[in-house]
């Protein structure tokens, strides 16, 4: 059986629907802090099938012993965390308390059940801002806020725990930027606290939320001015995760990987796309440059490609149209 921790977030319910859907076990734990036990209904429809959830927090070790000692759990998949680079400069101690602490406390269950495998949701903020794309793993980790900072003192948490009379042996993804929503358009998790993301802005517009989709800044040194980006349908990051269990089954070691397209797009052209496969016209409106943007920032996927033997299959359209069809299906 599978622990999966943030399960009714947006990366973990889509995960949690792919699992289901390859016949895998999974028991799903969230605190729904920053998420809505609807997720539950909607993952029983697109499935057929009734999630397994706990409601909890991974810094509750008793709650998650209690996890361990009552089901068979071989593999943990671990989502669960705070995500916002701003917020984590305004809350390191939060977030220092959930990314690394709450890790520390999954680690520690894990070791006193036997249980040695370990998918760790990192992200692409641990290579910070100075660097040049493609991005590839070998790249010298150098987080410019804290939200990075925290994401890889785990990464260096798990390292420590891959000696041992239990080793630990881990996949580390490097999620780059996730966009879409599954293709049925019934599986649509907004999340409770805002998220800023280009796809959440433009959503934002589309519902009247907001005016405008800000683009901060267009004489940025791109071929139309905006700033380039890696966007990766999370239908394909899901399906990623059962690609590494398959590895991390057959491997003998731990591996870090990215996962992302592995191609760059503007945000004009996100912009173009969304307009021309939904149909609509969004209102823009050019805004200062963010403190801490850079020009272009994409990854190199081929590590991805080679060890999990893993492609995307989903383009920017794709993300675009499925973005757009959760605003037009009954809501749970």
């Amino acid at each position: 059986m599978i622990l999966l921790t943030g399960a009714t977030g947006y990366i973990g319910s889509h995960t949690w629907v792919e699992l289901l859907k390859k016949n895998y076990s999974v028991i799903g734990v969230d605190n729904l802090s920053n998420s809505s036990i609807e997720v539950l209904d909607q993952i029983k429809v697109i499935t057929g099938l009734n999630p397994i959830f706990v409601e909890g927090d991974i810094r509750d070790e008793e709650l998650l012993k209690q996890v361990f000692s009552r089901h068979p759990i071989s593999h943990v998949i671990h989502l669960a965390a705070l995500k916002s680079p701003l917020e984590s400069m305004a809350n390191p101690r939060e977030y220092f308390d959930c990314n690394v602490e709450g890790l520390q406390t999954v680690l520690g269950v894990m070791n006193e059940s036997g249980c040695t495998k370990l998918i760790f949701s990192s992200s692409a903020a641990v290579y910070g801002d100075d660097v040049i794309s493609p991005i590839s793993e070998l790249t010298n980790p150098n987080p410019a806020n804290y939200y990075g900072e925290t994401k890889l003192l785990a990464e260096e948490l798990i390292r420590s725990k891959q000696n041992g009379p239990f080793p630990i042996k881990s996949a580390t993804l490097r999620y780059f930027n996730i966009a879409g929503n599954h293709q049925s358009g019934l599986l649509k998790t907004k999340p409770l606290n805002a998220s800023h993301s280009l796809f959440s802005e433009i959503e934002s517009v589309l519902t009247g939320d907001k005016n405008a989709l800000e683009i901060f800044g267009a004489d940025w040194d791109t071929p139309d001015g905006t700033c380039i980006r890696d966007y990766l349908h999370v239908s394909d990051l899901a399906s990623a995760h059962l690609d590494v269990i398959n590895t991390l089954d057959k491997l003998n070691n731990s591996f870090t990987i990215n996962l992302g397209l592995g191609i760059g797009y503007s945000v004009k052209d996100v912009i173009r796309s969304y307009e021309e496969v939904a149909d609509v016209i969004l209102k823009t409106r050019i805004a200062n440059r963010r403190v801490g943007d850079v020009a272009i920032c994409y990854a190199n996927i081929d590590k991805a490609k080679e060890l999990i033997n893993w492609l995307p299959q989903k383009s920017l359209n794709n993300m675009c149209l499925d973005s757009f069809n959760t605003f037009n299906v009954v809501r749970f």
